[in-house]
Parts: C-alpha cells; sequence; structure tokens
C-alpha cells in the first residue's frame, strides 16, 4: 500500500513544539504495535538485530505527547 507524504516547503515559519507534537502523532499514527509492543516495520527492520521490549519510535512519540499535550496517551502493548 503506498502513502502519499506531504512536505511542509517552509517548516521555519511554524511552532517548533507544534511541529514535533503533530511528528509525534503521525509516528503514532504509523507505528501501531502488536501485542508483544512491535509495528510490524520495527520487527522486520530491528527484530533479528537488537533484544528491544517495544518500538523505539513509539517510546518517542508517547513521551512528547505526555510532555507537550497532543491527544490521548497511546496505548502501548
Amino acid at each position: 500500500m503506498e502513502r502519499e507524504i506531504p512536505v511542509d516547503p517552509d517548516p521555519a515559519t511554524h511552532n517548533p513544539i507544534q511541529r514535533t507534537i503533530a511528528a509525534a502523532n503521525e509516528v503514532l499514527s504509523q507505528h501501531v504495535p502488536d501485542t508483544d509492543g512491535w509495528c510490524l516495520g520495527c520487527l522486520a527492520c530491528w527484530g533479528r538485530l537488537v533484544l528491544i521490549e517495544q518500538c523505539t519510535q513509539v517510546e518517542w512519540a508517547t513521551a512528547v505527547r505526555s510532555r507537550y499535550g497532543g491527544g490521548p496517551p497511546a496505548q502501548v502493548g
């Protein structure tokens, strides 16, 4: 499934906190963990290389949203 990813032509004009929250929301929409805490993309990329308990992108995005707001906390694992 192909997805189009929009690019902001002038990101410097936007609030950096709002850009970070938007990036965190995008990560959470794309990195949906399974029951083991891994999204399919991270499992395919990292699953055989490192021993991590869950998708690190989801950890980052959840930390951003808990610090700055931007929506309800993500359900992980």
